[in-house]
C-alpha cells in the first residue's frame, strides 16, 4: 500500500510538472499560440543513398490531426539549382499537441560541389542567398490542401516556421 501511494504521488508530481511546462524552447517566453509551429530541429540522420530522417518537434494547435501526404522542394543557391528534396512517406501531426515527428526525405543532387558549399553555409546558420520552390499536400479530415510557393528565401521560411537564425 505504501508503495502504491508513493508511486501515485510521484505520478501526480510528474503530471503537474508536465502540465506546467509548455512546448517552447528554454528561455523563450510563451506568446500567443500559433496554429502550427516548428519548435526545434532535434536530429538529422541518414545518407544520400538511403535517404534522410529529420526529427522535428512541432506544435499542432489545431482541432484535427494533420497528415503531410506529399512534399517536394527545389533548393537553389545564388540562382543555381542545387538539388531536389521529396517526402519519402507520410508524416502525422497529432492535434492539440507538441510532439516529435520523423520526416523521411530523399535528396537528389544536381550540383554536388554546390551542395557542399551550401551545406557548410547552412551549418553555420547562414541562410542568405538560398531560395526554395516548394509544394506540400496536407490532409485533415476529408479535405486536402496544397501549399505551393516559388522563390522563397530560406531565411524568410525559417522565420515563418520559427527556426532560430544565427547572426
Amino acid at each position: 500500500m505504501k508503495r502504491f501511494i508513493k508511486y501515485t504521488f510521484l505520478a501526480l508530481i510528474i503530471v503537474a510538472t508536465l502540465g506546467l511546462s509548455g512546448c517552447t524552447k528554454q528561455g523563450q517566453q510563451r506568446q500567443r499560440k500559433q496554429k502550427f509551429q516548428v519548435v526545434s530541429l532535434d536530429r538529422v540522420s541518414g545518407s544520400i543513398g538511403e535517404g534522410w530522417n529529420i526529427t522535428l518537434t512541432v506544435a499542432n494547435n489545431t482541432a484535427s490531426n494533420m497528415r503531410i501526404t506529399a512534399a517536394s522542394a527545389f533548393v537553389r543557391h545564388n540562382g543555381r539549382k542545387i538539388g531536389r528534396m521529396t517526402l519519402d512517406g507520410e508524416v502525422l501531426l497529432p492535434r492539440r499537441r507538441c510532439s516529435q515527428v520523423e520526416v523521411p526525405l530523399r535528396l537528389t543532387l544536381a550540383n554536388p560541389l554546390g551542395a557542399l558549399a551550401l551545406l557548410n553555409k547552412l551549418r553555420k546558420g547562414d541562410f542568405s542567398d538560398v531560395a526554395i520552390d516548394y509544394s506540400i499536400t496536407i490532409s485533415a479530415f476529408a479535405s486536402h490542401r496544397i501549399f505551393e510557393q516559388e522563390n522563397v528565401s530560406l531565411e524568410q521560411l525559417a522565420q515563418q516556421f520559427n527556426f532560430g537564425l544565427k547572426k
